[in-house]
């Protein structure tokens, strides 16, 4: 008699992931023989370009139970009509949200590459190897609403040794996340497997790796330049640094030599893009709306690029309904699509930050300059129509004066155009919109038209200013006062120049 004869059906389980780590389980859960495998969630081919060590499940999963997705929170009604018993989730970065953590009466089982409660958060294997770490692990454990934060069920520990590199690390925690599923398949399918809760405040947290991480800071001791480069190589990104003639040179490989001793190169830089970029906008939206082409540009640079809103996103009315943490979240998918690294949220009232202390929302902005330091800003156009957003340009005005010490590390300040507002204004005095500065966006415009579709409820047809129509052809406006096909406007309200200094140049 078959096993499905005397004990039962089989336990359905959903997979949900990609990588190498994740072929490797679907392959388990494939040979497993009590393990109904309904359906697989991987990363849409489109992802490829932007996902490292991206894999492809053609081969493995049948067409009938293959899903290829960009977002798992859009396939929650897809997930529960499979009705689950168990998810597993491998080689999978984006949160999985609550209503799909609901699904499975057996859970969702995640792995995490560290030894939780530790390290919990983004690029833990990198950040390991960028601290000098010399072991680490992956964690087994049921998935909740927290960041990394469920029970464990099992740790399985690695070295890191001392020539290893990115590759090297990476095939150990691979090894580690299909021991530990083939360890522990048949408890998570029984709902036997074990559960110890992670103890209370003992979290810690690594951050989201950027572009600008890459950059090899000459400075710093000899062993940490080369934990860096092994942290980075294939299949990341590679750490770079800069010839003398500003051409990025990729660095693979390396050693120290604690013989040499070197006096550290002077930095140059020479993409303009290449900035502290800062944003600071009213609303969620209004920054894709206004200047989404140019910090797509700026991340692809490798500028730290960070966007504060300043607003709740909605009206009173509305501040605590699901919808308002939807806008939050569409504003991340924006973040995500334009490569945006850090987005602040702060709860001032919309569309009332007029009713707001003045200084508050100075403090908050300075606030912001001083954690980021940013060389440029980019903010709302001080004549638009809306309140808030006037409100927005005088507090980033007043909190970024050059006189200050906030301010002096601000080069350029930037006002730009928002559809449905600036162009809504009356076309008198200061209230009208004469674009100083012109970036060409062609080459990432499909990026922020996909950001734009992250805001399903503030993009509107028809011959509105905020239709995908309108705002193209306000692009290409642009794009003809400056001699580019497509183009963002802005006003430079304060650039200032200083003369860079070279060592031995009087």
């Amino acid at each position: 008699m078959s096993a499905e004869t005397t004990a039962g059906p089989a336990p359905r389980v959903v997979f949900i992931g990609g990588l190498d780590d994740g072929r490797r389980a679907v392959e388990v859960l494939l040979r497993h023989p009590r393990a109904d495998l309904v359906a697989a969630f991987v990363l849409d081919d489109s992802e490829a370009s932007r996902v490292s060590g991206f894999r492809a499940f053609d081969d493995l999963v049948e067409p009938g139970r293959l899903r290829k997705i960009r977002r798992i929170k859009h396939h929650v009604d897809e997930i529960r009509e499979l009705a689950p018993d168990v998810i597993i989730v491998v080689g999978f970065s984006q949160v999985i949200p609550p209503a799909i953590l609901d699904v499975p009466p057996g859970g969702v089982i995640g792995f995490h590459s560290a030894v939780l409660p530790g390290r919990r958060g983004c690029s833990p294997l990198i950040w390991a190897m960028v601290d000098g770490l010399t072991e680490t692990g992956i964690s087994m454990f049921y998935m909740d609403e927290g960041i990394d934060t469920g029970d464990v069920i099992a740790v399985e520990r690695f070295a890191i040794e001392e020539d290893d590199d990115a590759a090297d690390v990476l095939r150990k925690a691979d090894d580690a996340t299909v021991r530990l599923l083939e360890r522990h398949l048949d408890a998570v399918l029984d709902g036997t497997a074990p559960r110890t809760p992670q103890p209370e405040g003992a979290g810690t947290y690594t951050r989201r790796r950027t572009p600008a991480d890459g950059e090899i800071d000459w400075t710093r001791p000899a062993h940490e330049v080369v934990n860096l480069i092994r942290a980075l190589a294939p299949p990341y990104p590679v750490a770079h640094t800069y010839a003398g003639d500003g051409v990025p040179v990729l660095i693979e490989k390396a050693r120290a030599a604690p013989e040499l001793q070197l006096p550290p190169p002077r930095r140059l830089q020479h993409d303009p893009m290449y900035q502290q970029v800062l944003c600071v906008v009213a609303h969620p939206d209004d920054e894709t709306l206004g200047v989404g082409g140019t910090l797509a540009l700026h991340a692809e640079a490798g500028s730290e690029v960070t966007v504060v809103i300043m607003s709740e996103g909605e009206e009173e009315k509305l501040a605590h309904t699901p919808r308002c943490e939807t806008r939050r979240e569409c504003a991340l998918a924006a973040a995500e699509e334009l490569g945006i690294a850090t987005v602040e949220f702060h709860d001032f009232p919309d569309q009332r930050l007029d009713s707001v202390p003045f200084i508050e929302l100075i403090k908050t902005v300075e606030a912001a300059i001083g954690t980021h330091r940013p060389t440029v800003i980019y903010t709302h156009h001080g004549g638009d129509a809306n309140t808030d957003h006037q409100v927005v340009f005088k507090a980033v005005y007043a909190a970024s004066r050059p006189m200050t010490p906030l301010g002096s590390t601000v080069s350029r300040f930037l006002t730009f155009e928002t559809p449905s507002s600036t162009d809504q204004a009356p076309q008198v005095g200061d209230y009208v919109f004469n674009p100083t500065t012109y970036i060409d966006v062609e080459s990432v415009w499909d990026r922020k038209v996909k950001a734009l579709e992250c805001y399903p409820t503030e993009m509107i047809g028809g011959r509105h200013p905020r239709s995908f129509e309108y705002i193209e052809a306000l692009a290409r406006v642009r794009g003809g006062h400056s001699g580019y096909m497509l183009a963002e406007g802005f006003v430079s309200v304060r650039e200032r120049l200083t003369r860079p200094v070279f060592p031995g140049r009087a």
